[in-house]
């Protein structure tokens, strides 16, 4: 079937695995606090990401207090901050997906306002001041290649944005020291190595803070409150990312905790006196809280296992907020006290959905073709291992990224409806220290796609999977594994789900946004030096090796990865006389955000793998 859409009703009639429920079920993101104890939090209650606010103070032990939208906004709000003390918001919107962000501020009680209006420029939004009345940003309106650091006044409705730092490269500021006079600025090197400089706010030349041989991911700095140090999250000279305190003085570093495991977020009280701190464990967050001047360390443990993130102190720095999402329970905010004490602060609404038939995976490992044992999350359908049943892979994007045990609606819709899900974290993933996540490199590409097939190896050993109904699915560089895994082993697949994903390399580096191509090429090779490399990855080139039906869904606003690259495969694959569908969404980019593109969208995948999965005619 060959079948193009541009536009979309809400009507779900088609969803014949119901993924539409799945995806109604709201996710709270991105907490904030205000300055009289309520919490600010991103929501997508409304179809599309919004703030909402807490009606009341937000108490632990107490039951979540009720909520409503701060803004009703068409497009999503993607970042959220509180000045310090909570008398202001600062957000980022976008339009239709595009990334194209635009800063706003609000006073609790007033209408929001704009503070920067260039819907032709990325606005990313960077840390605000520790008196509250400046935010300081990154931004390419100088040059698309290149971010530079900015500052706006918040409290001057006609104050213009001031530079502060330009160098024709990529820079984000994530801290102000605490006498509000230096930016801690990021500067990405690629994906993957990062250096930081400490910038005079009102301008001037930057010092460098960590001089380093060799690659160093610097995720996450914070200023401590007196002045005299920054806490890094920093894997120099290691394979996990430590806590790392840097004197600002002397610029000596100490070791302050060094798990086995990547170090993922850290904050610190507004006193400075106890550090919170998530350890990325196989998957999932460990919380723990520890009182900086004895070491003592309790663990957060009432959530339930899955996936913290935001964690933001109470300007008294007696509750700590962060959101918290696991396969069983969708995204809400939590608050702990500094005892390790924590209640879900948010409500979730199941609509018709009752909880208990939600799947919680098996962490798993199976062995790939260098004898490597590659980790995944294996969910079973609820009714035992009786049957045989179909399977889709499921493989996350980055590729320096991780699948994480986090609620996946349309993984329970799958489930429910018979379809078991494995989510490999392939070669390349990050998670699993730094060697791992450089097996994947550049001429290395089509090893990651080796251990998809040794999945399907796994399952077809598994007496209660059906190793003729295996389907792969994937979204961004996931949706490259697709097609790679269609053209070099065409035999494994019943079907394949391309979402927003890459066919031609060389056309990508080409046409995403200027502002990445370098650190992309780090990854995947450089134009046009590596030009046959990455034509010799590219699916596309082997796009007659595809026999399996194919979906390819993908947004007209998308800036990392253009529709041209869903139109070539496309237009390939019908040449060939092959069975290929295509979605465009009109008002989308990187993927769907707004649920009813996502109700259409991943109903359609629901309706396309019960066709060639639910039956084996098939």
């Amino acid at each position: 079937m060959m079948h193009d859409s541009f536009a979309f009703d809400t009507d779900e009639s088609s969803d014949s695995l119901g993924v539409g429920r799945y995806l109604g079920i709201p996710a709270a993101t991105t907490p904030a606090w205000l300055a009289d104890g309520r919490l600010a939090y991103l929501s997508d209650a409304t179809d599309v990401p919004q703030i909402w606010v807490t009606d009341t103070q937000v108490t632990v032990g107490a039951p979540p207090p009720s909520s409503r939208p701060l803004t009703t906004y068409a497009d999503r709000i993607g970042a959220l901050l509180a000045a310090p003390g909570g008398g202001r918001l600062v957000f980022g919107m976008d339009t239709g997906g595009d990334e194209r962000q635009q800063l706003w501020t609000a006073v609790p009680g007033e209408p929001p306002r704009a503070v920067t209006a260039n819907p032709g420029t990325i606005h990313t939004l960077g840390a605000v001041s520790p008196d509250g009345n400046r935010v300081a940003f990154a931004s390419n309106a100088r040059v698309r290649h290149a971010f530079d650091v900015w500052t706006v006044d918040l409290t001057d409705p006609s104050a213009a944005p001031r530079p502060v730092l330009a160098t024709d490269e990529l820079l984000t500021p994530v801290a102000w020291t605490a006498d509000g006079r230096g930016l801690v600025v990021q500067r990405a090197n690629t994906n993957l190595d990062h250096d930081l400089l400490l910038v005079p706010a009102d301008g001037g030349e930057p010092t460098l803070l960590t001089p380093h041989t060799g690659e160093a991911t610097m995720p996450q700095v914070v200023a401590t409150p007196d002045g005299e140090a920054l806490i890094l999250v920093s894997n120099h000279d290691r394979e996990f990312a430590a806590l790392v305190g840097l004197d600002l003085a002397t610029r000596q570093q100490t070791l302050l905790a060094a798990p086995e495991h990547d170090v993922e977020a850290a904050a610190i009280t507004p006193a400075g006196d106890i550090l919170a701190y998530a350890v990325n464990d196989d998957g999932y967050s460990r919380l723990t809280l520890r009182e900086l001047a004895t070491g003592t360390e309790r663990a957060v443990t009432d959530p339930p296992a899955g996936v913290a993130s935001g964690l933001k102190w109470s300007h008294d720095g007696t509750r700590l907020a962060f959101a918290l999402s696991s396969p069983r329970n969708p995204s809400a905010i939590w608050v702990s006290d500094t005892n390790g004490t924590a209640t879900q602060a948010t409500t979730v609404d199941l609509a018709t959905l009752d909880s208990a038939p939600f799947v919680a995976p098996e962490t798993v490992r199976y062995p790939t073709f260098d004898r490597r044992a590659i980790p995944a999350f294996w969910y079973r359908p609820n009714g035992g291992d009786g049957g045989s049943w179909p399977v889709v892979i499921d493989v996350h994007g980055g590729p320096e990224s991780q699948r994480r045990p986090e609620f996946a609606p349309v993984t329970q819709a799958l489930l429910a409806g018979g379809i078991a899900v494995l989510a490999p974290n392939v070669r390349g993933s990050t998670g699993y220290g730094k060697t791992y996540c450089h097996l994947d490199d550049r001429e290395r590409r089509m090893d990651a796609v080796a251990d998809l097939a040794a999945a399907v190896d796994w399952l077809r050993a598994r007496p209660e999977v059906d190793p003729a109904r295996i389907a792969v699915m994937g979204q961004s560089y996931g949706g490259f594994m697709v097609l790679a895994a269609l053209t070099a082993y065409p035999d494994l697949w019943a079907a394949g789900v391309d979402v927003v994903g890459i066919a031609n390399f060389v056309t990508f580096l080409e046409q995403t946004g200027p502002w990445r191509r370098r650190v992309r090429a780090a990854e995947y090779g450089e134009l046009p030096r590596d030009a046959d490399l990455l034509r010799a990855i590219s699916p596309l080139r082997k796009a007659d090796q595809i026999t399996a039906p194919l979906l390819v869904i993908h947004g007209r606003n998308d800036p990392r990865v253009p529709l041209g690259e869903a139109e070539q495969i496309v237009a390939r694959l019908r040449s060939l006389g092959r069975d290929v569908e295509l979605l465009v969404f009109a008002d989308e980019g990187h993927g769907l955000v707004k649920r009813p593109n996502r109700r259409t969208g991943y109903g359609t995948v629901g309706d396309f793998l019960s066709r060639r999965l639910l039956s084996k005619a098939g």
